[in-house]
Parts: structure tokens; C-alpha cells; sequence
């Protein structure tokens, strides 16, 4: 038998055996083999690289049969993209998206083994197989929908995407204009130039690795759409305030928080009693409560969610069972419960931070632009001469907690008045010592 191995075909398998690879390896990655809609996405990939593989091994066998199967399995590459798609928009498979699809994929399955729809050609003095008629229309027009459905997904994620996250984002967006605008312009120029087909299949490589590699890096970009989450909050059965910890900007205090949680609570006594989760609808969003033996949590977020309702209660538990003790002892202490933060990292980590909206924002200035009071600016000059170190700690103030400003100015008050205590023979002794040394 003799091998037909037309560059097409080569390009081909390359292509597809980079794309399964790349794909095969998000697997592994803890921090990604377990959600959702990746795992739908992962497979329309793989369908995709199953689908250039087999269209590959079709042009050097030359075998029909081959490129047959090598079409259906385009449908469900879409199929299973879309799906992916739809969870990380609104965290359910069903969408009116996947009509077409279905609309669609029926007569391209029938058309597929119609004969004379898939025959045998030459490009260039190489012989390959191609699409014919009503096929072609229709196969053109189904991987057009497709192509647009992810453009206008990826699209709406980079816009909506968190300043934190936004580098990652800027590159995953790049993923995707290779995989949709620069691989379709090249695939509908190849009609004309039919070796430009090869330069498609490389973009599309190109951008599906960069689409998996910022995907892996930062799965908090399949969480952007589906829903917000603002604040999640602790409380004892006492109703006071344990930990608090914020997503996004609010300018609620935790007791506020707490006490409106606790009229929620009174509310919804008979529901909360037995145990449970308990939606409460908000003008902008929704709480969601859970009651445990020894805490109540609260999570505000733009709307409900599986997702976040099973991640709620995990986390109360395991704060229930980490904290156990201090909670039997009614410390009330929030400082006590800081170590909680590994838990949100543990069961939160996926969900982005929305509290720093661009380089501007306080947290994220340097000393230079910082403002602080006029009294402690004073000190801070007196204290440290040198003008670079002044400029840090002054921005390492002002990213510190609201009262580090006070306590910081008590504290200079105290030791100051130390100081004046100390007599100036023993000044006179710390600075000969000093020199020297």
C-alpha cells in the first residue's frame, strides 16, 4: 500500500498530537482536574484533536471511511465545547445555543454518508479528500457558529475579567482570537490558496496551548461569569462576629454585617433550627446562610449557585472542626480565627477577587502617591531620614489594617516619653558603643 504523506497530512498529526498532549496534561494539574466546565472543554478539545488526527491518517490512506468518521466526530468537539461554555456562563449545560447545533449536526451526520459528499481531490499535485455540495455548506456553516459562539464567550470573559486576573486574561483572550478570527481568516483564504490551510491548522494549535496554558495557570478565569461572590461572614450562636472575609469592595462594617445577618437569622428560625442552607433574596444578590452546631456563615454572592452552596458548607464544617476548641472556650477574638484564610484558599481558591479594581487603588500604590495624616507624616520623616525608606514604609502603612495609623502614633508617644526617661549619660554611652562598632 502506498502512504500518501502530503505536508497537509503531516501538519495534520503534528497538530493533533500536540493538541491531545496539551490537553491530556490539564488532567493532571490539581488545581484544574476537578472543575466542571473545563472537563467539557477538555473534551471538545480532544475531540478536536481526534478530529485533525483522523482527517491526517484519512489523506494518507486515502480512506473515505476514515474521513467520514473524522467529520461526525467535529459535532461532538462542538457539542462538547458549548457545554463547557455554558457552565462557566451560568453553571448549567442547557442553553438555547446548543438548537443550532443539534439543528445542524443532524444533517451534517446524514450528509456525511451521502455519496459523492466526501471524494477524493488533488491540491497542489497532492492527492487529499474533500468536502462536496451541500456538505461543505453546511459543515462550513456549523463550524462558523461554533467559532463564534467561543469568540463571543471569550470575549464577555476578558471584559468582565478582574484587574487582578486581567494579564491572565488579556493572554487567555489571545488564545482565543488565534483559535476564531486569525484561524478562520487563514481557512477562508485557503479556498483560493488551498496551502494556506496548513498555516490554520498551526494558529489553531497555537492558540488552543495558549487557551490550556493560562487556563492552568489561573482557573479563576472559567469563575468570572457563572456568578460574584462578595463576602463570606462567621458568627457564633451568641451572634458575634468571628471571621469576615471580602471578595469585593464594601464598605459594611462586620458588625453591621452581623447584625443584619442575625435579623436574617430570627427570621428564618424554624428552617435555620433544623440545619440547613437558607436563600435569602437581596435587591442586588442573594444570601446564602448555613447553620452548623457551632457557627452560623453567611455568603453574599450575585446569585445562587451548586457550586457555592456545596463549597459553604464544606468550609463551615472543617471551621467548625479546625476551630472547635477556642469555639467551646466562646473566644470571641476575631485575630483568633485568622488561620481561617487557608480554608477560604482551600475551598474558595477558584473564585476571583474583585476588591482592587485598577493600579490606582490604594492597596496597590507606592509611598509616592499614598496619603496619610499630616501628624504621622511628620513622625515618619523624623524617624527615617532616608527618603527611599521613608516612601515604603509609608506605603506599608497605608496598606495595613485601619487602626495600624493610631496605634502606630501611640506607640510613638510611649516610647518617646521612654526616651525622655533614660539618662543622657546612658545616650552618651549607646551612641560611643555604636561607634564602635
Amino acid at each position: 500500500m502506498n502512504l500518501n504523506w502530503t505536508p497537509e497530512a503531516i501538519v495534520d498529526l503534528i497538530v493533533a498530537i500536540i493538541i491531545l498532549s496539551a490537553s491530556i496534561l490539564t488532567y493532571i494539574a490539581p488545581k484544574t482536574k476537578k472543575i466542571k466546565s473545563l472537563f467539557y472543554l477538555r473534551l471538545g478539545i480532544m475531540f478536536m484533536g481526534i478530529f485533525l488526527l483522523l482527517e491526517g491518517f484519512s489523506f494518507i490512506f486515502g480512506s473515505i471511511l476514515l474521513n467520514q468518521i473524522h467529520t461526525i466526530t467535529i459535532f461532538f468537539a462542538a457539542l462538547f465545547t458549548l457545554i463547557g461554555i455554558n457552565y462557566t456562563m451560568k453553571e448549567n449545560f442547557l442553553s438555547i445555543n446548543l438548537i443550532p447545533i443539534l439543528c445542524l449536526g443532524i444533517p451534517l451526520v446524514y450528509l456525511t454518508f451521502q455519496p459523492g459528499m466526501i471524494v477524493h481531490s488533488s491540491e497542489y499535485g497532492y492527492p487529499t479528500i474533500i468536502w462536496r455540495d451541500l456538505l461543505f455548506i453546511v459543515g462550513n456553516i456549523f463550524q462558523f457558529y461554533v467559532a463564534c459562539a467561543v469568540f463571543y464567550w471569550g470575549l464577555k470573559t476578558w471584559i468582565n475579567a478582574p484587574f487582578l486576573i486581567k494579564r491572565d486574561a488579556n493572554f487567555f483572550m489571545i488564545g482565543i482570537i488565534f483559535v476564531v478570527p486569525i484561524t478562520f481568516s487563514i481557512y477562508f483564504f485557503s479556498y483560493w490558496i488551498p496551502s494556506l490551510i496548513l498555516l490554520a491548522d498551526i494558529t489553531l494549535a497555537l492558540g488552543l496551548i495558549i487557551f490550556m496554558v493560562f487556563i492552568l495557570k489561573e482557573p479563576k478565569l472559567l469563575y468570572i461569569l457563572p456568578f460574584t461572590i462578595n463576602r463570606i461572614l462567621i458568627k457564633d450562636k451568641q451572634g458575634y462576629p468571628l471571621f469576615d472575609h471580602d471578595w469585593s469592595e464594601s464598605n459594611i462594617d462586620e458588625m453591621m454585617f452581623t447584625g443584619f445577618i442575625n435579623a436574617v437569622q430570627l427570621m428564618s428560625e424554624e428552617v435555620m433550627n433544623i440545619g440547613g442552607l437558607v436563600n435569602i433574596n437581596l435587591e442586588e444578590g442573594i444570601l446564602i446562610l448555613y447553620e452548623s452546631e457551632l457557627v452560623t456563615v453567611g455568603l453574599v454572592a450575585s446569585k445562587t449557585s451548586k457550586l457555592l452552596r456545596e463549597s459553604l458548607v464544606n468550609f463551615s464544617n472543617e471551621f467548625q472542626q479546625f476551630f472547635r476548641r477556642e469555639l467551646k472556650k466562646s473566644i470571641r477574638d476575631m485575630s483568633a480565627y485568622e488561620p481561617a484564610y487557608f480554608l477560604i484558599d482551600k475551598y474558595f481558591s477558584n473564585f476571583p477577587f474583585r476588591i482592587i479594581p485598577s493600579k490606582s487603588h490604594p492597596l496597590l500604590l507606592s509611598g509616592k502617591y499614598a496619603e496619610i495624616p499630616l501628624e504621622l507624616e511628620d513622625k515618619l520623616k523624623y524617624i527615617f531620614t532616608d527618603g527611599q525608606e521613608y516612601e515604603y514604609i509609608k506605603s506599608e502603612i497605608l496598606k495595613s489594617p485601619i487602626y495600624t495609623t493610631e496605634e502606630f502614633l501611640n506607640l510613638y508617644e510611649e516610647l518617646s516619653i521612654e526616651t525622655d526617661r533614660i539618662p543622657k549619660e546612658d545616650f552618651n554611652e549607646l551612641n560611643e558603643e555604636k561607634d564602635k562598632e
